[in-house]
């Protein structure tokens, strides 16, 4: 099992795509999810600060923009093994791999509005942090919208 999971994750890592058997397809998807997961864990408390539900921690939202920037970083290289042939728990929709040159610029927008918010929350203005926030969230919508199954 060690030795599938390492061999899915250095396939992902190198952006190569082989055949995978299941369990490598299932570790694939068990990576995606991780690194969104990570990206959303963060967007949580950040939106929350800037729709001003929770108080604004300037010194906090830019941990989180840093976290969220980084996560995105990944997406090109979680999502490069093609695993449509299997059945998986996700919502990843085949789109993804049949248009993935698309896939590939909306997540590489999605990434630098990402970086932009978090060049943007060292400022510590939460004018300037809530319009970087909203851009990077329209960047991740367009992806979302077009390649992510609704739930």
């Amino acid at each position: 099992m060690l030795k599938n999971f390492v061999l899915s994750f250095a396939l992902l890592a190198a952006g190569t795509v082989q055949a995978l058997d299941q369990e490598q397809a299932e570790k694939a998807a068990e990576i995606r999810q991780a690194v969104l997961e990570i990206a959303g864990w963060n967007v949580v408390p950040a939106a929350g600060m800037v729709k001003q539900k929770i108080p604004y921690d300037a010194e906090r939202f830019q941990v989180h923009a840093e976290r969220i920037a980084f996560s995105m970083t990944m997406i090109p290289d979680a999502f490069a093994a093609d695993t449509r042939e299997f059945v998986l728990h996700t919502e990843a929709l085949d789109g993804i791999w049949e248009d993935h040159e698309e896939f590939l610029r909306l997540a590489a927008d999605a990434k630098e509005k990402s970086a932009t918010l978090a060049t943007v929350s060292k400022s510590g203005d939460l004018e300037q942090v809530t319009s970087a926030f909203l851009d990077m969230g329209q960047a991740c919508k367009a992806c979302h919208d077009k390649f992510r199954e609704d739930n």
